[in-house]
């Protein structure tokens, strides 16, 4: 009982510490310095606490290593899904793809997109592609990208977080 109870105990330590650690980095890339310094003092102390509690036992299991393990695991799961849910940022999105018509510009704008397009050359084949760049919330990239591949399965998409935007349309 009393290993269970320690497997527990640094399980959901290391859940929460490592769910932190995940936040800091999120917020040091987004430049949100006074938050992740927090997150990070809280992350560290817990982090701490459970390392000293699954060194100084007196229990030998391979469990207590498992369940340390299995908490960097989840937590890391938990806190990618959260940055995730809470980011409130946004990230541009580029798409080059081969045809593009008045239908293609007009499913985007109707779907309360906005966006640049441009044409340009392929370095190897020389043909003409075009390139819709635009600047998503995201929450709403998993939509966009929907939207985009419905139109051309083909596409090229990349898609880069975007530290400050200024200026600009983000549509409806």
């Amino acid at each position: 009982m009393e290993l269970l109870l320690l497997c527990i105990k640094i399980f959901i330590g290391r859940l929460v510490d490592v769910t932190l650690s995940t936040l800091v980095t999120v917020n040091v890339v987004k430049g949100q310095r006074a938050k992740a310094t927090v997150l990070g003092f809280i992350d560290v102390f817990i982090w701490f606490i459970i390392v000293k509690e699954a060194l100084n036992t007196d229990i030998e299991s391979i469990w207590i290593a498992l369940s340390y393990a299995g908490g960097y695991a989840a937590g890391t799961y938990v806190g990618s899904l959260l940055s995730q849910i809470f980011n409130k940022g946004t990230v541009s999105v580029q798409i080059i793809t081969k045809d593009i018509d008045k239908k293609v510009t007009n499913i985007i704008k109707d779907s309360g997109y906005s966006a640049s397009i441009i044409e340009c050359k392929g370095i190897y084949a020389q043909d003409t592609n075009y390139m819709i760049y635009a600047q998503i919330e995201n929450k709403k990239l998993k939509d966009f990208k929907s939207l985009v591949t419905k139109i051309d399965e083909n596409a090229f998409i990349t898609v880069t977080e975007s530290k400050e935007m200024l200026n600009g349309y983000l549509g409806k």
